[in-house]
């Protein structure tokens, strides 16, 4: 269905953050909650989203719908992003922003209302320029929170049909903290190689990898 198609701008799909699966599963049906509206949003909008959405988009029983949007009240309020933005006298700011100014929950009728932080607006509705889409049901079977960036990074990249990525950047995208996966054995058995198989098996794309290396040293991955 059209209306559950999820669009980014670029600038988004490039931004660093580490959200577990339950908060990313939310931010995608807020953004499609918000292109349903036909009217845009602004920072003041209040989305909702319902339990019973959750469920539907990600095949889930009524707790685990519960507990996600329990649990969002506190954790997702917390999280931010960074991005870069480039100013017209060429000027180039870090960005660092929450994904909401305001959440609730009803817990009675398990309705989570979230309004987005004033710098995602533009990031969600703002779509002249360069952007990606997806359906949601693309990702409603990944479970692994990095499948789902990967996912996001790749489709990016599909008319090309490939992308190459350093190590330092694809790990600032995947919002992975230096102390994290410092080796590359950890970080290929652990983030790459589970995202590449549940992409492979659940989502509309195909992809496989290549070390790039300098020396015995390897310093990015190229993906087809």
């Amino acid at each position: 269905m059209k209306n559950d198609l999820v669009v980014k701008d670029n600038v988004l799909i490039n931004a660093s953050y580490n959200l577990d699966v339950a908060e990313q599963r939310l931010i995608l049906l807020s953004i499609v909650r918000a292109r349903e509206t036909g009217q845009g949003i602004t920072a003041e909008s209040k989305l909702e989203v319902h339990a019973s959405d959750y469920m539907d988009h990600f095949k889930v029983d009524k707790s685990a719908a519960y507990e996600a949007l329990k649990g969002a009240v506190d954790n997702l309020f917390n999280r931010y992003f960074s991005y870069k933005e480039q100013r017209n006298d060429g000027t180039e700011f870090v960005v660092k922003s929450r994904w909401v100014s305001r959440v609730a929950y009803a817990s009675n009728a398990a309705i989570l209302e979230l309004t987005f932080a004033p710098d995602v607006v533009p990031l969600i509705t703002r779509l002249e320029q360069q952007f990606t889409s997806y359906q949601i049901k693309q990702v409603g079977q990944l479970t692994s929170k990095y499948a789902i960036r990967l996912y996001e990074l790749l489709i990016m990249w599909r008319s090309v049909g490939k992308c190459l990525f350093s190590i330092d950047d694809f790990r600032f995208k995947l919002g992975i903290a230096d102390n994290e996966y410092q080796s590359m054995s950890n970080f290929k058995s652990r983030v790459l190689e589970p995202a590449i198989k549940q992409i492979n098996e659940f989502t509309d794309i195909t992809v496989t990898y290549e070390q790039q290396k300098s020396g015995r040293t390897i310093t990015g991955f190229e993906f087809k």
